[in-house]
């Protein structure tokens, strides 16, 4: 393998794990967003759920729809190299998962509000999508004003959906 094709392959990687951690926290804050202001839980449990769930769900959305489609386009299976491949998205979307579950899980231990739970679990969310613009700017080599920027613009699109959330579901 060449240097350039390691660099495509490194590449793709970056994008991919891009992608979904952007697509996972995005979806998460509608799902949270939608849940909390529609009252579709009683208690810090039912939430706590939701999140895993919702987690778990896009995970093996993702791993499915990977498989299906390359056997819909190439009439075969995956390779042990795009099998590690969709792993890792599952990974990168538990993760996500993870730290939001995480957030919501030790707010809700230590506070008995679970609208200040909630709303930690959504900054972290914001947050994440703060993160991966900010590295993925950085990574391509772009200066920290240029990084923040993005990392700004990432977040946005997390808030623009909680916005969308409330003036649609209230």
């Amino acid at each position: 393998m060449t240097s350039q094709t390691d660099s495509a392959t490194t590449s793709r990687i970056r994008l991919a794990d891009a992608t979904l951690a952007i697509y996972t926290s995005i979806t998460l804050l509608g799902v949270i967003a939608a849940a909390s202001w529609k009252g579709l839980f009683s208690d810090e449990r039912e939430l706590f759920v939701i999140i895993v769930g919702t987690s778990i769900t896009l995970a093996v959305a993702h791993a499915w729809a990977a498989v299906a489609a390359h056997r819909l386009v190439h009439s075969t299976g995956l390779s042990a190299s795009e099998r590690r491949h969709e792993l890792r998205g599952m990974a990168v979307i538990i993760t996500v998962g993870a730290a939001a579950s995480a957030a919501f899980g030790v707010s809700a231990l230590v506070s008995d509000n679970l609208d200040q739970s909630v709303q930690l679990t959504i900054l972290v969310l914001i947050a994440v999508l703060f993160l991966v613009g900010i590295v993925g700017s950085r990574r391509r080599g772009d200066s920290w004003p240029r990084a923040v920027g993005w990392g700004v613009a990432d977040a946005s699109i997390g808030l623009a959906v909680l916005a969308l959330k409330v003036l649609v579901g209230s």
